[in-house]
């Protein structure tokens, strides 16, 4: 991997030096909020630790969002295939004790609810709030922070950087790399299997010993490798919770508070917002929510950082599952930005199917490009051999400050003739700002 020459950066040394210092002690601060999953006590004390060190270090009024999510919504769901699992393979062997006609029926019905069931409760995994209402929902909170260069300028242009302050959920066991990989492969096939002895046993029977010795021993170990292997890949427990290791929210931090400190950097029509997104893990609950809350943001640019575990920096530029597409001209921009200063960035792979399955769980761009905003993502979500250090974040933070730089050199677009209104929401905001 590349060393990132700082001589190249548009930041000044001094400014330089004073932002990784921040972003390195900021990072070690929210280490202590490891099991910070959403609507957990850890999420909240983080929230309100991110507002009161970003109000510290830009003097800028910054407050807290509250807004209802679904912790087990997105991969909090998966567990529930696995029980789920059980409970089809307990009707399966309840066919047993019916007659022919009986056992098919009961068979039958075992393999609609199976197959039902897996649809709804992987719709719930992909983040689809059809089926929402079933789960617990809990108050989780964005951080937001604006500022403008001159207040009485009309028809300003916004600018968001953003990124996620709530740790992923882990899993029962502690090689999580391995589990996932082991369920990727398993779980998929002992469940075409499962639909595949039901099949079999309706079509031919269980009328003699070796054929009920078949459809009993094999289904059973089949069904239990399966439902295991699902149910433990994800744990809604927060002390299994994998640490978010805050490298991308102290960054996003770093890059609002050097645009405050430099706000002659501006133009005189700019306005520059920060949000940590809480919930986020959750099916994109935070983003979701800041989207639904501000519609005045409809015309805004966003970019977001997500997942930073090393140097080796991409831009996630679709989400190739849900067919969303992220701003082409503002991945130019980052792709400029990169070269400008010398700093390697590659596109995130999106086309195979193996590629396809790592963005399973989407990116943090997904609700602002579905609210037809300008966005994209910057993710480094493989550390491989090489370990996140001083240089990586000095690149990045480079990265970041001369995206929003570009960006906001560009020629202002002429104004949308309609009004932006409102989209109906699900969410209650509350006052937080006190808290």
């Amino acid at each position: 991997m590349s060393t990132f020459d700082v001589a190249k950066s548009k930041i000044s040394a001094e400014d330089m030096l004073d932002g990784v210092d921040f972003i390195d002690e900021f990072t070690n601060e929210l280490a202590g909020f490891p099991d910070r999953l959403t609507g957990s006590e850890a999420e909240t004390a983080c929230a309100r630790t991110i507002r009161n060190r970003l109000h510290d270090e830009s003097s800028v009024k910054t407050r807290l969002e509250a807004f209802y999510a679904y912790p087990l919504l997105g991969r909090g769901a998966l567990p529930f295939l696995g029980i789920w699992y059980m409970v089809s393979l307990v009707l399966y062997f309840v066919s047993f004790a019916g007659g022919k006609v009986g056992g098919a029926l009961l068979t039958a019905l075992a393999l609609v609810v199976f197959l039902s069931g897996g649809v709804a409760i992987m719709s719930l995994f992909l983040g689809r709030h059809t089926l929402a209402g079933i789960l617990t929902k809990k108050v989780s909170y964005n951080v937001v922070s604006e500022f403008v260069k001159d207040n009485d300028k009309e028809d300003k242009r916004t600018f968001i950087i953003t990124s996620n302050h709530d740790a992923k959920l882990g899993g029962f066991f502690k090689d999580f790399g391995a589990l996932r990989k082991f369920t990727a492969l398993i779980s998929p096939i002992c469940a075409v299997l499962f639909v595949l002895f039901c099949i079999l046993k309706m079509s031919i029977g269980f009328d003699t010993v070796p054929k009920i010795t078949a459809f009993t021993v094999l289904p059973a170990l089949v069904g239990l490798l399966g439902a295991f292997v699902t149910f433990t890949h994800y744990s809604p427990f927060v002390r299994h919770a994998r640490q978010n290791n805050g490298v991308a929210t102290a960054i996003s931090m770093a890059t609002y508070a050097y645009f405050a400190e430099h706000i002659d950097l501006l133009p005189d029509d700019a306005r520059i917002v920060y949000v940590s997104l809480g919930g986020e893990n959750s099916a994109h609950g935070g983003s979701q929510a800041f989207v639904r809350t501000h519609p005045e943001f409809a015309d805004a640019k966003v970019l977001c950082v997500q997942d930073i575990l090393s140097g080796d920096l991409k831009i996630a530029e679709c989400d190739g599952i849900r067919k969303i597409e992220f701003s082409t001209p503002l991945v130019s921009v980052i792709r400029s930005s990169a070269h400008e200063q010398g700093i390697d960035i590659q596109t995130l792979p999106h086309d195979t199917p193996r590629q396809k399955l790592a963005a399973l769980q989407g990116y943090n761009s997904n609700a602002f490009a579905a609210n037809g905003m300008e966005t994209a993502t910057i993710i480094a979500n493989t550390s491989g051999d090489h370990v996140l250090d001083r240089n990586d974040v000095e690149k990045l933070f480079s990265l970041t400050v001369g995206t929003l730089e570009k960006l906001m050199a560009e020629e202002k677009k002429p104004a949308k003739q309609e009004e932006t209104t409102a989209k109906s929401t699900e969410i209650e905001i509350k006052d937080a700002v006190g808290k």
